[in-house]
């Protein structure tokens, strides 16, 4: 789809918590994002692990802005219409980390993560791996992402997020920024962000 195209900017990818239906097509992306600022990757299953996403990044070391989401909908796991369309299995992706890497330095100012789960041990690992490869990163957004959506609310009881719950209280919070500094060598803001994508809910932030 992407062979020939020199002139991108913006891409956006949405899984919709399903198959990660992308090939490692390797080098031969890197002329395809040669211009790319901005990259969204959404929809990634909430137990899956997202380092294969940074083969994307060593593909395109212009991106500026990168927004990861997860997908934690357990109102949808037995949607008919889904499984018909993307299957009843969920398929990781197997991609090698890392891929390849790049030659040039990562250009990356700003880092979201839509769903994050401290107490998950693979969204710790990538926060952290993409803040020690960033030199240049100034904000990292961590977001509660669309959990609970109104119909996940209609559950009777409301199934508990994967991994916990996103960190509100101070003491938390200042324990996950040590951790991601300490272990990504980074010394971008870090911006914890709840409700941002719920109307019912009113938005907060801690910045740190």
């Amino acid at each position: 789809v992407l062979d020939g195209a020199t002139n991108i900017h913006t891409l956006t990818l949405n899984f919709r918590g399903y198959k990660i239906w992308m090939q490692p097509e390797r080098k031969q992306l890197c002329a395809a994002f040669n211009k790319l600022r901005k990259l969204f990757i959404h929809g990634i299953f909430i137990k899956f692990d997202q380092l294969w996403t940074l083969n994307l990044i060593e593909a395109a070391p212009s991106v500026e802005t990168f927004d990861v989401e997860m997908f934690e909908h357990p109102c949808l796991e037995g949607d008919e219409e889904r499984i018909r369309c993307f299957g009843a299995q969920r398929v990781e992706p197997s991609w090698k980390i890392p891929g390849f890497t790049s030659c040039q330095k990562w250009q990356l100012k700003e880092f979201q993560f839509g769903g994050f789960r401290p107490l998950l041990d693979h969204h710790l690992l990538f926060a952290s791996t993409v803040m020690g490869r960033a030199p240049d990163l100034k904000t990292v957004l961590l977001t509660d992402g669309q959990y609970p959506c109104k119909g996940c609310e209609a559950m009777i009881p409301i199934p508990p997020p994967v991994g916990g719950f996103f960190p509100r209280d101070r003491d938390t919070q200042e324990a996950i920024v040590k951790q991601l500094r300490e272990i990504g060598q980074s010394s971008a803001q870090i911006i914890f962000r709840g409700g941002s994508t719920h109307p019912s809910r009113a938005t907060w932030s801690c910045i740190y």
